[in-house]
């Protein structure tokens, strides 16, 4: 019978639900005597089979945030992805499937899941969640089959919707990134890249208001994105594939989306435009990417 997932250690537990797409569904931390929840939905019961939309955090793969009119831009020809936002494909492929479960101790959790059609390239993806001490470690393995020949795009993230509040008054976002990435309506990526009004406020540490904010950031290298509630200090970083944070602020959450490049990398970059994060996977370059998630 599909069931949820919890890890813990004594600073805090996690709980994921590999028959809705590997999903994070709460992540709850432990400080002097109280317990913050600081997942959108954490509180509630979870359906291990479904993840409402704007809680827990998803998987983003094997791309990430938007693809324009579902284009996949590849080395050997454009492929058409289903288009499940149109006129976007979003969000990868996996968010909805059921994941393997490989190995479970305490405190660690190793999950998997095979690259299935409409995706063109054979391969795999496995995923490791890891509590360490005040940390939560998470890492993606985008993989080329044996069998793959041909070299494709990929890229992969994290969509989690963090509390607004933990109690008491809102989160302050504070990340050091180096300019946006201008999108234009509906959300499709431009290739102007520059240091907005929204640049400078991330730098020095902002409060968004609802729908304020719905973009993507070049990470300055080994940047970290930090969120603020009177109750604790949460700080994602990430390995230097992690180029990107997306940060969208809808009516109940923030989300801050660590991720391997901008949106729609693929088609950017085979325009010329440099800093996408775009990279391409083989057989012997699969796609390696780690966030690490820590409190104080």
């Amino acid at each position: 019978m599909p069931s949820n997932i919890t890890i813990k250690n004594e600073f805090a537990s996690v709980t994921t639900s590999p028959y809705a797409g590997a999903s994070l569904r709460s992540i709850r931390i432990n400080k002097i005597g109280n317990s913050y929840e600081l997942l959108s939905g954490g509180e509630n019961s979870h359906d291990p089979t479904v993840l409402p939309h704007g809680e827990g955090s998803f998987v983003m793969a094997p791309w990430v945030n938007r693809l324009r009119d579902g284009r996949l831009v590849t080395p050997d020809g454009v492929h058409e992805m289903p288009m499940n936002q149109p006129p976007h494909a979003i969000h990868g492929l996996v968010r909805e499937r059921e994941w393997t479960v490989k190995e479970i101790t305490e405190s660690t959790l190793e999950l998997e899941i095979k690259l299935e059609e409409p995706w063109p390239y054979e391969g795999h993806i496995e995923y490791s969640l890891a509590l360490d001490g005040q940390s939560l470690v998470q890492t993606m393995r985008l993989i080329a089959a044996p069998e793959e020949t041909r070299t494709f795009p990929g890229s992969v993230g994290w969509h989690p919707w963090f509390n607004t509040s933990l109690g008491s008054d809102i989160v302050t976002a504070t990340s050091d990134v180096a300019g946006q990435w201008e999108l234009e309506f509906p959300a499709t990526a431009t290739g102007k890249l520059s240091v907005t009004d929204t640049t400078t406020r991330l730098q020095s540490g902002t409060r968004f208001a609802v729908k304020e904010v719905d973009g993507c950031f070049l990470r300055n290298p080994n940047g970290t994105a930090v969120l603020s509630w009177p109750e604790l200090t949460f700080t994602i970083t990430g390995s230097e594939t992690i180029t990107h944070y997306m940060f969208f602020s809808p009516e109940h959450a923030l989300c801050v989306e660590p991720q391997t490049c901008t949106v729609d990398a693929a088609r950017l970059a085979d325009s010329g435009f440099a800093d996408t994060g775009h990279v391409l996977v083989d057989r012997e370059n699969p796609l390696v990417a780690t966030t690490t998630w820590s409190w104080e």
